[in-house]
Order: structure tokens, then C-alpha cells, then sequence
């Protein structure tokens, strides 16, 4: 009867089982697991990757309820909502008013030299000032 089953200690309660499970790598748990250890692990690592901090104020909130940033900001990871708006907002303000002056920008904008280090864009005026000043 008992010919191929053999019995072994769970690495997590030191229960015995006949139904061996290999936990993933990625809960770093060394040997194999009985049911329940397994499922409860599994839990663990489930409801820990549903919530994520928010990579401006650090806020830990759902996943479903985190924003994803625009390509345009260079960013990894996820927004809450108020940050969201705030970037957005920001991202905004850079593109529609000039970087120094601050007058609204028409139709014909003018990006920056890089060794300028000025963020957002420029009004002609301002254009040709900075590039009257440094070349």
C-alpha cells in the first residue's frame, strides 16, 4: 500500500506530510512545504504584490488604485492620484508657459540647449537672450 509514498517534515511547521510542495524561489524557503504551508505562502506573496508605495510621497496603497506616469517624465514605478496630478500638472505648466520669463508659449516653441540647464521651453526672446549669453 504504502510502496511509493514516503514521508517528509514541511520546512515551515515541521509537520509530517505524504503531498510534497516546491515553493518558489522567490519566497526563499528552503526544502518542501505541505499544503497549507504552501497555500498560506502563496497568500503572503500574493496580497504583498497587490500593494505598492507610491515612488513620489511613499504612500502604500492598492495597485488597481495607482496611476501609471506618462512616458514623457522619464519614471519608473507607480503614482497615487494626488501625485498623479501634481506631475501632470507640473509636466503641464513646463510645456505651456516659457521656462524663464514665464509668458504663455504660442505656436513656435524653442527647446533649450542642454548645457543651458533650463527645464521646459523657451519663448524666442528668451531663446535668443540665452543664446546671446552662452553661446
Amino acid at each position: 500500500m504504502g510502496l511509493f509514498q514516503k514521508k517528509f517534515t514541511c520546512a515551515n511547521c515541521k509537520k509530517e506530510s505524504s503531498h510534497r510542495h516546491k515553493p518558489k524561489s522567490e519566497w526563499q524557503v528552503e526544502g518542501p512545504l505541505c499544503g497549507d504551508c504552501y497555500v498560506n505562502q502563496m497568500k503572503k506573496f500574493y496580497e504583498s504584490s497587490l500593494r505598492q508605495q507610491c515612488v513620489i510621497c511613499g504612500m502604500e496603497k492598492d495597485v488597481p488604485d495607482m496611476w501609471e506616469p506618462r512616458y514623457q517624465w522619464d519614471m519608473k514605478g507607480l503614482l497615487c492620484k494626488t501625485c498623479f496630478d501634481k506631475k501632470d500638472a507640473e509636466h503641464k505648466s513646463l510645456k505651456t508657459f516659457c521656462g524663464i520669463c514665464g509668458k504663455k508659449l504660442g505656436v513656435f516653441r524653442y527647446n533649450p540647449k542642454k548645457k543651458w540647464i533650463i527645464d521646459g521651453q523657451l519663448c524666442r526672446e528668451c531663446w535668443d537672450t540665452q543664446k546671446a549669453k552662452l553661446g
